[in-house]
């Protein structure tokens, strides 16, 4: 039955009012369609530019963090090589050795063109690479470099890079590292260069985003290069972009651009890749053109129909067609979406997909037809082997998750073997529209990012942050369960031999045969855990209830691991045996924080290290507190010397005939509540925590203005003060500017001030010590060798030595009159000391037998209780006024 229009009724005029009301009606809503569309693209193409451009910066990043580790390590291990090879003699034989040294270091890494080492000011000593060394010789590094790595000299690496006279090369990116190990005291630098090039293959891998800019900043935001490279008019830092994803001017070109940065792991530096606008939306235009080309077209189309609506039906099947092509081009624009799209009625019945949804659930194809019910899609069977009876159970759980949570997101992985996450939202009329965006590529980032924060490189073997997860669940679950578990840390001996003497390469493959020993003797349950370099920890969980027997169980587990680490070793051909220090700790069923359980296994290994290795030792808390007390030590010695806690007492030093000639200076420690300490308690902790610098420094001043206020009085102003001088303060650059300063602000006369050496701070080394002394000696301060005879002495070095005086050592003096042999060694050195010229002074002279007996050997100046024990200052000055002074 035909239907009769409900227009036919209309007059001419109300009737083309009504059609171009219906036509303009019906081109808006196609308007508003396609803007939602381009809307909906582009936002969809900005966050497909975004997350390639995360995931290039990323892949950057890891690349270029393994470059720079990889450059890092040459110059650590070029430094120790160095230091291991030659002595400090700057011979030129020894120049050649050393470029040699750094040619052969150089080829351990593609990416460094040149070595160099250069001193404070810039100029290279020795040069190893490509280019001409004549060339170094006369290069000079910019300032600002060279400011920079001064600054940086108790960190690993500063990087920089600077533009040298015109030359082969170009553009160069400069690591450098002050030398630890190497010519220590000149304030040399070992420094690599890397070409532009180079630097630049690394941070291009992946890059294959058309438009890409990528840059490679300091943490100041000043550039060091750009890809592609430009001439920059200045080497002014620039703002640096924030973390994460900005629109911002590109860093290279400065047009609008989607900004990426992210620091990198070594030197403060940044990577910043730039895409242009222009480029991200380049396939957008595009797709806008042909959609804005459809709707003009569809408006004439309309326009048309609208001139003709008089001839009805004839034109109306045009119209037809029209909206048909129409609904064509939008169905396009649908396909080309990267992310899967399904729309919903009101009553969840399908209405549209796109063909991207096809390919992400292949099984629900058969079942995908227009006003079908949704639900029904989650029984539909596919068939290729992909069935609803297989996936239907996990597309229910998102079907469900969908229906109760429509606006939060569920990741589903597909059948494929890709992850995509879901998405539901509720449309104005009820409808759903369900969007879903492959993620696996962002998921296998997150992954890879969490096997770096979690797991060692080297062994695939937990880190210390999992270690303590796992140690902090596995107490807590100790406690509720009443079991007792143990720690075990493992240190390999004599791993450093290793590396020295056959390169950290075979010290790698040594690591991680240990690791793969250590899993194959562990239960599936328990833990093995690498903190780095030679140190690994095992965690054994449920060992027993009872202490006793927990404690014997990884007593055994520790001796089968010492088996086991013991065996042979394949190392690349070369065979190794290593042997192992374990230190083990209970706990459990107490919860007892991971660090101090770590700490005490730690402790109970290093008991282990100290009686020569190889072996196992439990935690004994008498060994925490001994460390804890010097802990404890060495906080109220930082204390004391910031409160001037300390002082000096003075023991006298007599002649033969009872002249008091002068004193030493003895330092003492007035500690609160522990009152007067001798230095026996405190100087061997001072010493490693060098809180024994300072510490000396105040020693000098403090006996040079007691000098001063002894000059003042006529008859004390010939006395003679001796100040003991620790290795550690005689090793500093600056020791002898040190001294001269406090002796010229003071006034003293410098041949009243003695300081006192000993063999073993001298032997170190020789020659140094003697250009320290004689500098000293030239300004008129006196040198007296302390413990005589106790040492490594040689009589080579101590006819260079500029002393003037030898003190017996009180351990010969002792047993003077005992011992026939002290007798003979201490009638030695004074008739030595009397060939030589020099001074000879007895310490620890308790008794008149020892007196008497050092005076018939020749010795003429005496110290110790015989005469006076140390004495505080006012003291030490009412002995003075009742003594005759030596004038």
């Amino acid at each position: 039955m035909k239907q009769t229009s409900p227009l036919a009724g209309l007059p001419s005029s109300r009737l083309r009012q009504t059609a171009w009301a219906l036509v303009g009606l019906l081109l808006g809503l196609i308007c508003v369609a396609a803007v939602w569309l381009a809307s909906a693209l582009r936002q969809a193409t900005a966050e497909d530019a975004e997350m390639r451009l995360k995931r290039f910066v990323l892949g950057a990043e890891v690349a270029a963090n393994r470059s720079f580790s990889s450059i890092s390590s040459l110059l650590t291990s070029s430094d120790e090589l160095l230091a291991l090879t030659h002595s400090e003699d700057n011979t030129r034989r020894e120049r050649l050795s050393v470029a040699e040294v750094l040619e052969s270091a150089m080829q351990q890494n593609a990416m460094v063109r040149s070595l160099f080492i250069v001193d404070d000011r810039g100029q290279v000593l020795v040069a190893a690479g490509h280019l001409l060394r004549a060339e170094r010789q006369n290069s000079r590094f910019p300032p600002s470099w060279l400011q920079d790595l001064a600054a940086r000299r108790n960190a690993s690496v500063a990087a920089d890079w600077a533009e040298l006279a015109p030359g082969p090369g170009g553009r160069r990116l400069y690591v450098g590292q002050v030398l630890r190990s190497y010519a220590t005291d000149r304030g040399w630098s070992l420094v690599a260069e890397v070409p532009w090039t180079a630097v630049s293959a690394v941070l291009q891998q992946g890059g294959n985003l058309d438009g890409l800019e990528i840059t490679l900043e300091r943490g100041s935001g000043e550039t060091l290069l750009s890809i592609p490279e430009r001439a920059l008019a200045t080497r002014g830092a620039a703002p640096r972009p924030a973390p994460g994803v900005l629109l911002a001017p590109a860093r290279v070109s400065q047009v609008p651009a989607m900004v990426v940065s992210h620091p990198l792991a070594h030197g403060s530096l940044w990577i910043t890749a730039s895409l242009p606008m222009t480029a991200v939306y380049q396939d957008w235009y595009q797709a806008c053109a042909w959609l804005a080309g459809g709707v003009l077209l569809f408006a004439l189309l309309l326009g048309g129909v609208g001139l003709l609506v008089q001839r009805h039906l004839r034109r109306l099947q045009a119209a037809q067609r029209q909206v048909s092509q129409a609904q064509a081009t939008l169905d396009q624009a649908l396909d080309s979406m990267v992310s899967g799209f399904l729309l919903l009625d009101s009553q969840r019945c399908v209405v549209q997909w796109n063909r991207r949804y096809e390919e992400m659930f292949p099984w629900q194809c058969s079942a995908l037809i227009p006003g079908v019910a949704w639900e029904s899609l989650f029984q539909a069977d596919g068939g290729a082997g992909m069935s609803a009876a297989e996936y239907g159970p996990q597309d229910q759980r998102v079907y469900r998750h969908l229906l109760d949570y429509p606006e939060h997101p569920l990741e589903q992985k597909l059948p494929t073997g890709r992850w995509v996450q879901m998405s539901a939202r509720v449309t104005r009329d009820g409808g759903w529209v369900i969007t879903c965006h492959d993620v696996t590529e962002m998921r296998e980032a997150s992954a890879e990012i969490e096997n770096l924060a979690f797991y060692d490189p080297l062994t695939g073997l937990p880190n210390r942050r999992l270690l303590l997860d796992r140690l902090g669940q596995a107490t807590a679950l100790a406690a509720r369960e009443g079991w007792v578990g143990a720690l075990l840390f493992l240190d390999l001996d004599q791993f450093k031999m290793l590396n020295d003497t056959q390169g950290h390469e075979v010290g790698d493959l040594l690591l991680q045969q240990v690791a793969q020993r250590l899993q194959s003797v562990l239960r599936s349950s328990d833990t093995v855990a690498r903190l780095g370099g030679d140190e690994f920890v095992v965690m054994l969980t449920r060992l027993s209830s009872d202490r006793s027997e927990a404690a014997a169980w990884a007593r055994h587990v520790g001796e089968k691991i010492l088996r086991q680490l013991s065996q042979p070793y394949g190392l690349g051909g070369y065979v190794h045996r290593s042997a192992c220090s374990i230190g083990a700790t209970l706990y459990g069923p107490q919860v007892q924080p991971p660090i101090e359980l770590l700490k005490q296994a730690d402790i109970a290994m290093y008991q282990i290290k100290a009686r020569n290795g190889h072996g196992l030792c439990f935690f004994d808390p008498e060994m925490q507190q001994k460390i804890q007390q010097r802990v404890d030590l060495e906080a109220d010695l930082r204390v004391a010397l910031a409160e001037q806690q300390f002082c000096l007492y003075y023991q006298p030093q007599y002649t033969l005939q009872g002249e008091v000639l002068g004193a030493e200076a003895l330092l003492r420690w007035q500690r609160p509540e522990h009152g007067l300490v001798s230095p026996g308690e405190f100087i061997a902790v001072a010493e490693a925590c060098e809180i024994i610098v300072p510490l000396g420094q105040w020693v000098i001043r403090a006996a040079c203005e007691q000098l001063a206020l002894w000059q003042r009085d006529p008859r004390l102003q010939q006395l003679q003060l001796a100040v003991n001088v620790s290795a550690r303060q005689f090793r500093q650059a600056d020791f002898v500017p040190q001294v001269m300063d406090v002796v010229q602000a003071t006034g003293v006369q410098p041949h009243l001030l003695k300081l006192e050496l000993t063999e073993s701070l001298v032997i170190e080394d020789v020659q140094g010590a003697i250009a320290k002394m004689q500098l000293l000696r030239a300004q008129g301060v006196h040198f007296s060798m302390d413990d005589f005879g106790t040492g490594h002495s040689s009589l080579t070095y101590l006819t260079q030595l500029p002393l003037q005086q030898l003190k017996i050592d009180q351990s010969f003096v002792r047993h003077l009159g005992t011992q026939h042999t002290d007798g003979v060694i201490v009638q030695t050195i004074i008739g030595m000391a009397r060939n030589l010229g020099l001074d000879v002074i007895a310490e620890g002279v308790e008794t008149p037998v020892q007196k008497d007996l050092l005076a018939a050997y020749g010795c003429e100046f005496f110290q110790g209780y015989l005469f006076s024990p140390p004495l505080p200052i006012a003291a030490f000055d009412a002995l003075l006024k009742a003594s005759v002074v030596r004038s």
